[in-house]
């Protein structure tokens, strides 16, 4: 029998062998499985942190783009610049089309009653108007001639009256040779 307990023995410390290794894997898979949960957990919150802050940041810009808009939208109606520019520039091209009708038809009138003037009115022959008797004196005589002075001569100065004297007598006298 001593054969049977020493494989007895044999069969447990291998039982306990077997168990023990099972208890130390589940040991070290668990402590494994807890560090990464622990720096998945970890992880996570940093992502958690950093979408927070960049939430925070994002709404702090809309914030402030809604403010701009609401500033820009303010300015343009001080200025009275809507958005509505397309339907005003529509409707004052409208209105410039409507005064060009205007005027045209304003010039078309004026133009018929000139021809109409004109038509009606006759006008006096050449001859008839060559043969009335002038109104008065100075209508009837002719305007008179005007004639252009002369402009007085002009006295020699006394270097101009020098030369001449001398070309004059340098010319009267006659050269000794």
């Amino acid at each position: 029998m001593s054969k049977i307990k020493e494989i007895e023995k044999a069969g447990r410390q291998a039982l306990y062998a077997t168990v023990g290794g099972y208890a130390k894997g589940w040991e070290y898979l668990s402590n494994k499985v807890t560090v990464t949960i622990d720096d998945t957990s970890k992880l996570v919150n940093e992502l958690i942190e950093n979408g927070e802050k960049i939430e925070s940041e994002l709404k702090e810009k809309v914030k402030l783009n809604n403010q701009l808009d609401d500033k820009i939208a303010s300015l343009k109606s001080k200025l009275g610049i809507d958005s509505d520019a397309d339907a005003k520039l529509a409707e004052l091209e409208a209105k410039v089309d409507a005064l060009t009708d205007a005027i045209t038809k304003l010039v078309d009138a004026r133009l018929a009653q000139v021809t109409a003037a004109s038509k009606t009115a006759k006008p006096a022959p050449a001859k008839a108007a060559a043969k009335k008797a002038p109104a008065t004196k100075a209508q009837a005589e002719p305007a008179p001639k005007t004639t252009a002075r002369k402009a007085p001569a002009k006295k020699p100065t006394a270097t101009a009256a020098k030369k001449t004297t001398r070309t004059t007598a340098a010319k009267a006298k006659p050269a000794n040779s």
